[in-house]
């Protein structure tokens, strides 16, 4: 159950935010908010990120953490 109410929570947008960018995650955040849908529902629609990715991410052990996102050049 935690992890379902983590997955949609509006929230994990802030996890997202380093590895999509910020006019990703506020796009996807209004969008989430306005039509109801979950986070990461709409990221693995708009293939923002792979699920490998995303798994990495969603760790807990990596969300309460500092942690470095490298740079994309």
């Amino acid at each position: 159950r935690c992890r379902e109410l983590m997955e949609n929570s509006i929230g994990l947008i802030t996890a997202l935010n380093p590895y999509i960018g910020y006019e990703n995650a506020t796009r996807i955040a209004k969008v989430a908010l306005e039509s109801g849908r979950g986070v990461l529902e709409l990221v693995r629609e708009e293939q923002l990120l792979d699920e490998a990715t995303l798994a990495d991410i969603l760790r807990p052990e990596n969300m309460i953490a500092p942690r470095l996102v490298p740079l994309q050049q």
